[in-house]
């Protein structure tokens, strides 16, 4: 009869733990886990999805203000930096004022962004009411994970967290698709007061299934220096990431923003070591399992948020697709999210999380490789079954890896925590933003050098050929034969230009398949064990 005791006993056990967990939302008997977590999946899908979207929009933004590129750039790079110094914040916050009460304040503040967005009338109030949509936005997304983490014990977190991720992921895949369906049949102010009812309804939901509860115990003091070091050190790095492509990143300006961000960066580290309740607690790295699951959010995000940047610029500027057509594309990789991240997560709180990350992880990087092959030519079919192939991956990788680093802490150190996750998330894709767009200017003009090589081989057969079939095409065509020769060069530079292009494409999705296997080996160094417990005894529920 031992057994069935002990049986019985983690069962009483897992239900404390549960009903801890809902004690820390309140005693709303309207709160339920689930409802939690639609809630949650409802504003972080709304933030999501409102970075993705405004890309598209950028052309008719421009036109409309009368903007260079370099001013409508503002338009994202102050969302990226505004969300992503929001983020750190949130954990004090929410210790101060509640989960609830941050929670709700950042919808409502993302909401009236997205207002001011649609009513913006020239280029400065649009970045001004981004940054305002963005504070929301970023303080929405840890306060959201750490909703979830709280509502669901540990034992159930990788499947919370699977299907968290739906919408977390779906979104970025939605965006081109919506936001190019927005602005070619309706208006691109529509792809910002789309938020408004959207947010609403997630108001009017938190407002009526969370409750209020403020952590116990005195509230710590606001490490406002370390806050101060830590946003001059995110913000000088990011545009450094966001700007260093078009300036050049041995230019004056870039690296100022890289010294103002070590600058802030030393503060930071001294503020850190120095304070008692530092605003981002750096012992967390001491925790193996949190560790390792942040180094593979880290390089995940370098691989995907920068082969997310490299396949739409592929399909709209060499395929010339519209931006509707490219969502088309991109909703595969949603759609294979969706199915698989529930099951991954279920797999996770079964036996853990090391199996599904490691497979995930290969499957990412292989989908990314099959890219080698791009040409002039490639299919929809060509395209469709590596991002099926991604989704599966990413499936396989999202909960696990989030259950993975919450399970590690301690339930006191879960906003925190959070928080982290959600910065090194934003920092990593902005750095695969920037990597990759990198590689794929330097091998384009590598392959562009060595067609021109053999252009400029007055013996080369193959360039005699290619000469001969512009010439026969441009005769089909009607052109004058003495313009030919000369036509038929020019035309053959812009093949070369493209197949030039195409190259260095290609090579970037190869590049970005190896920098995802980075991750593998963190991945398989990941502890398979149950979250962490508060430190003193253990009681056990008879």
């Amino acid at each position: 009869m031992q057994p069935a005791r002990c049986e019985v006993k983690g069962l009483k056990g897992e239900r404390r733990v549960e009903r801890e967990g809902m004690e820390a939302l309140g005693s709303n008997p309207k709160t339920s886990k689930w409802s939690v977590l639609s809630v949650v999946i409802l504003g972080t899908f709304m933030a999501i999805l409102d970075a993705n979207i405004v890309n598209v929009a950028l052309p008719k933004m421009m036109a409309n203000f009368s903007a260079t590129v370099d001013q409508i750039e503002w338009v994202v790079t102050g969302y990226m930096i505004a969300f992503a110094i929001s983020m750190p914040a949130t954990s004090w916050l929410q210790g101060r004022y509640g989960i609830k009460e941050v929670f709700i304040v950042s919808l409502a503040l993302f909401v009236f962004g997205s207002v001011l967005c649609g009513l913006a009338w020239d280029k400065d109030s649009m970045i001004a009411f981004r940054v305002i949509q963005a504070v929301g936005g970023g303080a929405m997304m840890p306060t959201g994970i750490t909703l979830v983490s709280v509502a669901f014990p540990p034992q159930e977190r990788g499947m919370a967290m699977g299907v968290w991720s739906i919408g977390a992921m779906v979104a970025p895949s939605v965006g081109p698709f919506l936001g190019g369906y927005l602005v070619d049949e309706v208006n691109w102010r529509s792809i910002f007061y789309i938020n408004v009812p959207v947010g609403a309804a997630a108001i009017l939901a938190a407002l009526w299934i969370l409750d209020s509860k403020r952590s116990a115990g005195p509230v710590r003091r606001f490490d406002s220096i370390g806050y101060l070091c830590f946003s001059v050190f995110l913000a000088g790095l990011l545009i450094a990431l966001a700007q260093g492509q078009r300036e050049g990143w041995n230019s004056d300006y870039i690296l100022s923003c890289f010294g103002l961000s070590l600058f802030g960066l030393i503060g930071f580290l001294v503020s850190s070591f120095r304070q008692k309740d530092p605003i981002i607690d750096l012992q967390l790295f001491l925790n193996h399992n949190f560790l390792m699951a942040n180094i593979v959010n880290f390089v995940r995000a370098v691989a995907i948020f920068g082969s997310m940047f490299l396949l739409p610029l592929y399909l709209q500027n060499l395929m010339n697709y519209t931006a509707l057509r490219t969502g088309i594309i991109l909703v595969p990789t949603a759609i294979s999210v969706a199915i698989v991240s529930p099951f991954s997560g279920m797999i996770a709180d079964r036996i853990g999380p090391r199996v599904p990350l490691f497979l995930g992880t290969v499957l990412v990087s292989y989908s990314l490789y099959l890219y080698k092959d791009i040409s002039l030519n490639s299919d929809y079919w060509f395209l469709f079954w590596p991002q099926v192939m991604r989704g599966v991956g990413l499936g396989l990788i999202n909960a696990p890896l989030m259950s993975a680093a919450l399970n590690a802490v301690r339930k006191e150190q879960t906003s925190n925590a959070s928080s982290l996750i959600t910065v090194t998330m934003q920092v990593g894709g902005a750095f695969g933003v920037a990597l990759l767009g990198a590689t794929l200017q330097r091998r384009e003009f590598f392959h562009y050098a060595q067609y021109g090589d053999l252009l400029n081989n007055p013996f080369s057969v193959p360039v005699y050929k290619a000469q001969l079939i512009m010439q026969d095409v441009l005769l089909r065509g009607g052109f004058d034969p003495a313009e030919l020769a000369a036509k038929g060069k020019s035309l053959l530079a812009l093949w070369v230009h493209r197949q030039a292009t195409v190259g260095g494409f290609a090579d970037a999705f190869v590049f970005s398949a190896l920098l995802i296997t980075i991750g593998i080996l963190p991945a398989l160094l990941i502890r398979n064990r149950r979250a962490a417990q508060p430190p003193g005894p253990r009681v056990m529920a008879e």
